[in-house]
């Protein structure tokens, strides 16, 4: 997810007949979350402050993850963004991806979870890209498993892990 200083609007309460004043920001500063959820169980990991989406920020990304799973296989879920899919990212030992179909954001269930931290930093305005970071981190650690769990356990997902019979 990219995160900036650009205003984020949101509908927002009014007195009927006039309309909210938000204050805005023009800025074009921005970094990049990367997030991996296991939607049956909730757990999390995050890294941000990464300058650029790339293959490298990937990467490092995807090491960390497997890091925290070392004896594990382990089994990412990704859209079709261009720096998913060059063959450096399938290096990894007991990291395997597998691709979603092309224009399909509502099949991932980290889209979803996304919304939520776009929609705690709508309607205010940071003045530097650290601030705008340490709300994220606080949201981020306020969320517990179980509410992601509830936020990105899909039905469909349900059925195929066999939780729904």
């Amino acid at each position: 997810m990219r995160y900036g200083l650009m205003s984020n609007f949101r509908r927002s309460w009014s007195r009927i007949g006039t309309r909210s004043i938000l204050p805005q920001k023009q800025g074009y500063e921005n970094s990049y979350l990367f997030t991996a959820i296991q939607p049956t169980t909730g757990e999390n990991f995050s890294l941000l402050s990464f300058d650029e989406m790339s293959t490298n920020t990937e990467l490092i990304f995807l090491t960390e993850l497997k890091k925290l799973h070392p004896d594990k296989q382990v089994y990412v879920v990704m859209d079709n963004a261009p720096c998913h899919k060059p063959k450096v990212l399938h290096i990894l030992e007991g990291l395997s991806i597998i691709y979603l179909p092309p224009y399909s954001p509502e099949l991932n269930p980290v889209e979803r979870y996304f919304e939520e931290m776009r929609r705690a930093t709508a309607n205010q305005i940071f003045t530097t890209l650290e601030e705008l970071e340490t709300r994220l981190t606080t949201v981020i650690n306020s969320w517990s498993n179980e509410m992601v769990k509830k936020l990105t356990c899909y039905g469909w997902i349900k059925e195929q892990v066999g939780l729904v019979s």
